[in-house]
């Protein structure tokens, strides 16, 4: 904190910038302007922050103010816009006639601070916080009766009371300060009422702050378990306080304005239009009622219900983003575009939650794609693991020994090239996501040219970790590539590898033909043409820069440098990105430890690399449906169907031959590659030629007659994929996937970034944090583009037994089950959404909510509406799920599935006490009620009366 010295010269400051026989020469423009900071609002909230803040609300606050955002606005609830101004519509019919009023406002309060009459300020008509910072800034400072502190809400913890008046409160708490100065006084008081602020609220303390609120007032008298609050003008803006809960739940209306203040909530829950909610909300908030999406949240503290009213009363009617053209909230959809920093998806086992991870990460990623493919399972899924295999969502499941070793980062046991043992500091998961999220490309040039035909090679410039580390930077500067094998040896003469071997031993150098020294050289000065790429690599894992050559071998002199790096390429770079992306947004593999090799086309992925050079894609590259046709005849075969995954042909006699691109895929890149021929399928040579192959013998021999035309096909035009639409992902986002986040031992695993996932602690926010990690020693920050989904299995663990650290900085989202998805689905007549319904409705009874029976478990029986499966999922999914919940109380059991109604030949379980007597003689009566042996009546399953017992209607 500023001393009192450096605030009290600052406050000189402000007096001496806006005297107060000034401000009634006061200009709409010296009081607002957008983008400037030498204007009376911009030194108000601030410049002069340090003197108390009013940081918080809508910005009508100031009366009237310059828009930034200069979108259209419709006009209402007391608010008027033009293209560059907004103001209160009571102030004025046009900004300038608002701001006359604004003023004589302001000048009013100048003068009544002056002299000291509080009661005169408290009249005022203008926003509170600035109003009575206008009062402290001021006031006679030799006789001050104003605290620093501009928020009623303070000071009635301060105070103690209820009391609503700011002016009554200064007068009370100023009786107090004797000789102190008023900002010493001001920072006493605040360091009392700080811890305050962070003690756990009760919901009467949040019912007692909403009722002294200015901003919102009551809708109706509360009832016992909610009472519902609206806002003042925009009066569809409405929230619901739960009374009867341990925890402060509010209910809201859901807008961009969470995501401000969303890391200081806990257990955040969206809830669509249709999701079911208590019938007392719809009673004291009907904006909140079934029928509107709402947002449900825990509020801890009373630090964070006044951060979300003030960012909840920020909310307009005419923002764009919550209104349509009928005026109603937003719906469902409209919530699912704004994707939340950090979720989980909570629900009981079998809901779905993994299967809906799909969904969200391409809500992020790809929404468009989303959006058109919304019914297209296989599409969805398909475009997913595209997104996965180039390095734009990664998948992690959290267990007990998962580690911040494994997460962030750690030492590993490596072998170098000498077989020598070196402990390395390897990236863990969210560190390699994070690096590639934070990557930006530092130098580009502008590409113009087709990937067909070029040649691909992996180079290093120099050793990140070595004395030769400066060599890249060289090379990016002066636009080449240079190789330090052969050091100051002119190799310009050489014809082969011959010559270069000997132009060795000619300069000394104590060599074998077959070393690596001749075989790069003679890769560099030989093999590379004019207009191949090479692809830089950084380290094994990583590349840093991707550029074109563009001139022969040449030798260069390094004396200056004093380095023996004297065979040089021009080239130029098309491509450098700090820091290095991970290989496997390129790669199909790592790299190898060799400082020059050719790329085929195996290890390297073309299609993401026209997408990182934003060339189109190669132009042999067609859609597999434009390669083959339907109906298509090939000899007595005709092409009957076309998958990416498979060709089905119809044979001759009538039955199908299904034939894997992945077979034909394999043929024709052997034939590509020179190692077989059209003519060795035909003759069935293939296996002749490529031994080693793992293809099915059987199948390429036995079908010589039809696969060299198919595979023909294939050499001239490689598969492109219709969905693939890299390099046009929105903002370059990630996607960071934690399958069973609550087995991990948060703590454990987060470390210190625990604090660096919050919103506003991400690189680029306002209140942004950088740590050193603990074994590299280099600075980190987690970048505002990486996105993360969690999953979580209430059955194992409750939201409240969740770590709290984790629970405030994730946004909540419950997966519950659903059997109306199933209330078409019938099995021999019996309705399977109703027995799923009934069953959780008696968990619900016996046990809780959070171990109910989830969907999926079911979901086969839509394809498969059989009785033999219907038993098989009972028998090896819904009773052993059944035996954990109740660990093995076979009497709940017995009862979930209404076995104490049926007869025993339809019960699941029954009880075995039939032979007591047997066992224990004349004492067997008294045993009755001990005798706790069950067993599973396995005919149960497989008799559709059991099922239909279950809903209470067996015969």
């Amino acid at each position: 904190m500023a001393s009192i010295i450096e605030r009290q010269a600052l406050w000189d400051q402000f007096l001496k910038r806006w005297p107060i026989a000034n401000l009634e020469m006061l200009t709409l423009q010296e009081y607002c302007q957008a983008g400037n900071t030498d204007v009376f609002i911009f030194w108000m909230e601030s410049k002069t922050s340090i003197l108390g803040s009013m940081w918080g609300g809508s910005a009508f606050k100031f009366g009237v103010y310059s828009r930034k955002d200069q979108s259209e606005k419709v006009e209402g609830s007391g608010k008027s816009y033009n293209e560059q101004y907004a103001w209160y519509t009571k102030y004025g019919d046009n900004a300038e006639k608002a701001f006359e009023i604004v003023r004589s406002h302001i000048v009013a309060i100048a003068k009544a601070a002056q002299n000291g009459d509080l009661e005169q300020i408290e009249k005022i008509d203008i926003g509170t916080a600035f109003k009575w910072k206008i009062a402290f800034l001021y006031q006679n400072q030799n006789r001050p009766s104003i605290l620093p502190i501009y928020k009623s809400e303070y000071l009635r913890i301060i105070t103690e009371s209820t009391e609503k008046r700011m002016s009554i409160m200064n007068r009370q708490i100023m009786q107090e300060i004797n000789d102190r100065n008023v900002l010493e006084y001001g920072d006493e008081l605040w360091s009392t009422l700080e811890p305050k602020l962070k003690t756990e609220l009760s919901p009467s303390e949040a019912k007692a702050y909403l009722d002294q609120s200015e901003s919102f007032g009551s809708i109706k008298a509360p009832t016992k378990y909610i009472a519902g609050y609206q806002h003042k003008l925009e009066q569809r803006h409405q929230l619901a306080l739960t009374l009867d809960n341990q925890k402060t739940t509010i209910y809201f209306n859901p807008g961009n304005w969470i995501q401000s203040i969303e890391s200081q909530l806990q257990e955040v829950i969206y809830y669509t239009a249709e999701k079911s909610r208590s019938s007392n909300i719809a009673a004291n908030a009907p904006q909140l009622a079934v029928g509107n999406p709402m947002i449900k949240a825990v509020v801890p503290n009373m630090s964070a219900l006044i951060a979300v009213i003030e960012a909840y009363e920020k909310i307009d009617s005419s923002d764009t983003k919550l209104t349509n053209k009928s005026n109603s909230l937003p719906t469902d959809s409209e919530i699912r575009t704004m994707p939340p920093l950090n979720q989980i998806l909570f629900g009981p086992p079998g809901t779905g939650k993994t299967y809906a991870t799909i969904d969200e990460a391409l809500r992020i990623l790809d929404k468009n794609f989303l959006t058109t493919n919304q019914n297209n399972r296989d599409a969805l899924k398909k475009r997913f693991d595209e997104l996965e295999a180039g390095g734009h969502i990664r998948f992690v499941t959290f267990h007990q020994s998962f580690s911040y070793e494994d997460f962030v980062e750690g030492l590993r046991a490596e072998n170098d090239p000498d077989g020598n043992l070196r402990y390395e500091v390897k990236e863990g998961v969210f560190k390699e996501i994070c690096d590639s999220a934070a990557a930006k490309v530092t130098k580009q040039a502008e590409t113009h040219i087709e990937l067909t035909g070029r040649k691909i090679w992996k180079m290093s410039l120099g050793n990140t970790q070595g004395e030769d580390a400066y060599i890249y930077e060289d090379c990016i500067e002066n636009g080449y590539a240079l190789l330090g094998w052969g050091g100051l040896t002119d190799f310009s003469n050489c014809k082969n590898r011959e010559d270069v071997y000997q132009e060795f031993l000619k300069s000394g150098h104590k060599v074998n033909k077959d070393d690596y020294a001749v075989r790069a050289v003679s890769t560099f000065l030989l093999k590379l043409k004019v207009g191949d790429l090479i692809v830089v690599s950084d380290g094994n894992t990583k590349f840093r820069a991707i550029g074109e050559i563009t001139s022969q071998y040449r030798s260069i002199s390094r004396e200056a440098q004093e380095d023996l790096y004297g065979q040089c390429r021009n080239v130029k770079w098309l491509r450098v990105y700090k820091p290095s992306l991970p290989s496997n947004q390129l790669m199909h593999n790592q790299f190898s430890q060799m400082t020059l090799y050719q790329l085929h086309n195996s290890s390297i992925d073309l299609k993401a690399l026209a997408a990182l050079l934003n060339v189109a894609t190669p132009p042999n590259y067609r859609l597999i449906s434009d390669i083959y046709q339907v109906n298509e005849l090939i000899g007595n075969y005709k092409v009957a169907k076309i998958t990416e995954d498979l060709i089905e042909l119809t044979k001759p006699n009538g039955s199908t031959l299904p034939i894997g691109m992945s077979l034909l895929k394999a043929l024709a890149e052997y034939v590509r590659n020179g190692k077989i021929s059209i003519e060795d399928i035909r003759n069935k040579a293939v296996f002749d030629k490529v031994p080693d192959s793992s293809l099915e013998k059987f199948l390429v021999n036995g079908y010589n007659n039809i696969l060299p035309y198919l595979v023909s096909k294939l050499v001239s035009n490689k598969i492109l994929d219709p969905n693939l639409n890299a390099g046009h992902l929105e903002n370059n986002r990630k996607v960071l996937i934690i399958d069973e986040i609550n087995r991990g031992n948060i703590s454990r695993i987060f470390g210190e970034l625990i604090t660096l996932i919050e919103p506003s602690k991400r690189e680029g926010a306002d209140e942004a944090l950088k740590i050193t990690l603990p074994y590299s020693k280099k600075p980190f920050m987690v970048p505002g583009n990486v996105f993360i989904i969690g999953t979580m299995n209430t059955a194992d663990r409750s939201l409240s037994g969740l770590d709290i650290a984790l629970r405030r900085r994730f946004i909540f989202k419950e997966m519950p089950p659903q059997p109306e998805l199933l209330k078409n689905t019938f099995v021999e007549g019996v309705n399977v959404g109703d027995i799923l319904e009934v069953m959780n409705e008696r968990i619900e009874v016996l046990f809780d909510r959070e171990h109910c029976l989830g969907h999926a478990y079911f979901m086969p029986l839509r394809k498969e509406n059989t009785l033999p499966k219907l038993s098989l999922i009972f028998r090896s999914q819904i009773l052993p799920l059944l035996q954990e919940y109740f660990f093995e109380d076979w009497e709940r059991i017995a009862w979930i599935l209404n076995d104490q109604n049926k007869s025993s030949n339809q019960a699941f379980v029954q009880n075995s006490n039939n032979n007591l007597s047997g066992l224990f003689g004349n004492t067997a009566e008294m045993l009755q009620n001990l005798d706790k042996r069950w067993h599973i009546n396995e005919a149960a399953f497989n008799n559709i009366e059991s099922y239909k017992g279950i809903l209470g209607v067996a015969n």
